[in-house]
């Protein structure tokens, strides 16, 4: 399932409102795997956007229950979203793992702080009771160091510009963002056009505005190459997403399920 939150990140459009949404997602072969649960808000000059995925029944057993939190907090400068702090979380029943990015665009670098806690299980013989005695143990490290390459933002707050990044004039571009796959990889979000999107369109329902492609060249090159299609709906929000067919599991997809929006 390691591309399970790749149908959620592409999800917001530019115009200034508060939102939430949950998305359900399907795989051919396991049925319902899991749902995420995004909101957006806004005041004056400054924003938040949440998302959380959940994996829920073969996906939770197999995965350990995880859970991953992403979290984008910063500025609305000139329409557009820039972060100060982005927050990725993940969770599983005996794991949990925090990464803080701190932006200080002044100075182009960012800071980053990783810590991680795990549950150990150790045994001792108990002599009085003549027994083994099993116990978990909780153990925590912190990691704290400036990243090599400065990134102007997240994966999060590129989505919600991509509106003003990927449109008629300029289709198509490569996102290198903090929380996406680093600059060693080839991320290519583009805007379909034509035949190109007369042909994707028929993957999804009724009152489809714009489709994009998400294509994501892997870590491991001997991997595919991973598109993603999404489409838009005309509120300007992700109605729905698919990544095709994967090896023995079929087809996923997302789908929303519930929005609101309330607009400032």
């Amino acid at each position: 399932m390691k591309y399970f939150l790749m149908l959620f990140l592409f999800s917001i459009s530019l115009f200034s409102k508060d939102f939430s949404m949950r998305y359900d997602v399907h795989v051919s072969l396991l049925g319902n795997v899991g749902y995420a649960e995004i909101t957006l808000k806004e005041k004056e000059n400054s924003y938040e956007i949440k998302l959380v995925a959940n994996t829920i029944g073969i996906a939770a057993v197999l995965l350990k229950n995880r859970v991953e939190t992403f979290i984008s907090k910063g500025k609305i400068v000139e329409g557009r979203y820039v972060p100060d702090l982005f927050v990725a979380t993940k969770e599983t029943d005996r794991r949990t793992r925090v990464q803080t990015y701190h932006f200080d665009h002044d100075k182009k670098e960012i800071k980053f702080i990783e810590e991680k806690t795990k549950l150990v299980t150790k045994t001792r013989f108990d002599s009085k009771h003549f027994k083994i005695i099993s116990e978990d143990v909780t153990k925590n490290s912190k990691e704290e160091r400036l990243l090599d390459l400065y990134k102007d933002g997240d994966v999060l707050s590129y989505y919600l510009n991509t509106d003003s990044t990927c449109n008629s004039d300029e289709n198509s571009y490569k996102l290198i963002a903090v929380g996406a796959h680093d600059e060693k990889n080839d991320i290519t979000i583009s805007r379909l056009e034509g035949l190109e999107r007369e042909s994707a369109v028929v993957n999804f329902s009724e009152d489809i505005k714009d489709i994009y492609n998400l294509n994501v060249v892997p870590f491991d090159k001997d991997d595919e190459i991973v598109d993603v299609l999404i489409a838009f709906d005309n509120d300007g929000l992700l109605k729905e997403a698919l990544l095709g067919e994967v090896f023995w599991v079929g087809k996923i997809t997302a789908k929303r399920t519930h929005h609101e929006i309330s607009y400032n």
